[in-house]
């Protein structure tokens, strides 16, 4: 650390490297890097670049194999962060950079989590009082095929309210678009930039194809406690829940495919030894698609939201307590999702369009229900102890996943150990 009365200069080691044993084969994943952070009386500059290298884990292995990515790194063995943090005055603050960003209070978000690869963006923040408000507009990518590198763009919208020192409420919006089609270039629709206005009606007025999602948020805090939740409407059409077409009955005029919805409870506990959660997540078929998969809530092959996409149930549960330096963290997620067969599409894999809705094979389809499609029970386990040695924690895991339906059965347990000097995680619990 360097520091003077108008600059603060903080250099820092970047080191993560585990060693696994899965079925007496071992592995081996090494991050190494460097930061540094830069603190003017106004100004705040950040940058940080990593390199990955080793012998991965299974799951790594298929994530490439699968979605052509590592995860957090992307396509490339390196990743970089980096920000500029400018406060204009008391009440306005900008930032830009290369990063990703999350919103909510829990373990997981279904309106925006950091589950992807980092991407440009420019963030606006405005505080006045107990009100916050927030302006995000970023560049992301659709990378399905392989060859190309499609640009989409972002924005948001998020107000956060504090009602009174225990209830805070937010609202979110969000808008995606496409680049180009096939007829033209649009590139970035400056009418939505417009810091106040509210996106649906813009996408109204333009008749324009946007992915326009809404939302909201909750947090209820009574000391070390938290109640707090998430709302996610993606499209919400109540006349066609009931009034199927021609040639549907009664019985299975429901569950119209663009009923699109999710949303998050959940419960935390948190005090200086100890900090606990349990949360519950469930989030409808077909949401966070589009008509167009170029227009879908993706990021590099991968959700912006749940990790899962869509058509899912999920509970997870966290306790990390702290004994005499010592660190232990416990966590189990529990599953159920609906995946898809062979040329089906039941509203899990949010890359695909909505339109190809599988139910009767209609193009408007009803009969939707969560977890339609191949069952499918996900469970995961996580043990792990840390103990601080100077500037780095060594840190010793073991990691138990079981995927099983009537299609599959797998099941994989890790034993590792490691050091590291910021967290990160070679395992998915997805």
């Amino acid at each position: 650390v360097i520091g003077s009365d108008t600059l603060t200069i903080n250099l820092s080691r970047r080191f993560f490297g585990i060693s696994s044993v899965e079925n007496n084969t071992n592995t081996n994943t090494f991050i190494y890097g460097s930061g540094i952070n830069m603190k003017f009386k106004k100004l705040i500059l950040f940058s940080s670049l990593d390199f990955i290298s080793g012998n991965y884990n299974s799951q790594i292995i298929n994530f490439q194999d699968s979605l052509g990515i590592i995860p957090e790194f992307g396509r490339e063995k390196h990743r970089y962060k980096i920000h500029a943090s400018y406060k204009i005055n008391k009440f306005f603050n900008s930032d830009f950079g290369f990063g990703k960003h999350f919103i909510g209070d829990g373990y997981r978000s279904i309106l925006l989590s950091d589950n992807s690869y980092s991407y440009p963006y420019l963030k606006l923040s405005t505080s006045f009082g107990k009100i916050k408000y927030y302006n995000l507009y970023t560049t992301i990518s659709d990378i399905q095929l392989s060859n190309q590198d499609r640009k989409k763009y972002k924005a948001i919208h998020f107000l956060d309210i504090e009602i009174n020192k225990f209830i805070r409420v937010g609202v979110f919006e969000a808008v995606l678009w496409q680049d180009r089609d096939e007829s033209y270039v649009r590139g970035f629709d400056l009418e939505y930039l417009n810091p106040i206005i509210f996106y649906r009606p813009v996408e109204f007025s333009k008749h324009s194809p946007d992915n326009v999602l809404m939302g909201s948020t909750f947090n209820i805090n009574y000391y070390n406690t938290n109640l707090y939740g998430q709302l996610v409407l993606d499209d919400l059409n109540i006349s066609r829940a009931r009034d199927g077409d021609d040639g549907y009955t009664v019985e299975n005029s429901n569950g119209f495919f663009q009923n699109k919805f999710g949303y998050q409870i959940g419960l935390k506990n948190k005090n200086k030894y100890f900090r606990a959660l349990i949360e519950y997540n469930q989030v409808q078929p077909y949401t966070f698609a589009h008509k167009e998969p170029m227009q879908s809530y993706t990021h590099y092959n991968q959700a912006l939201a749940h990790p899962l996409g869509a058509n899912f149930k999920e509970f997870t549960s966290l306790v990390e307590f702290t004994v005499n330096k010592w660190n232990i963290n416990l966590k189990f997620t529990s599953a159920d999702v609906g995946l898809d067969s062979l040329n089906t599409h039941y509203g899990q894999n949010i890359f695909l369009s909505d339109f190809e809705a599988q139910i009767d094979g209609q193009q408007y389809s009803y009969g939707n229900f969560n977890g339609q499609g191949v069952k499918t029970r996900i469970n995961s386990f996580k043990l792990e102890a840390s103990y601080p040695i100077k500037w780095v924690d060594v840190f010793g895991s073991i990691f138990y996943i079981k995927k099983k339906s009537d299609l599959i059965d797998q099941t994989s347990l890790w034993y590792s150990i490691g050091l590291r000097t910021f967290p990160f995680s070679v395992f998915r619990d997805y």
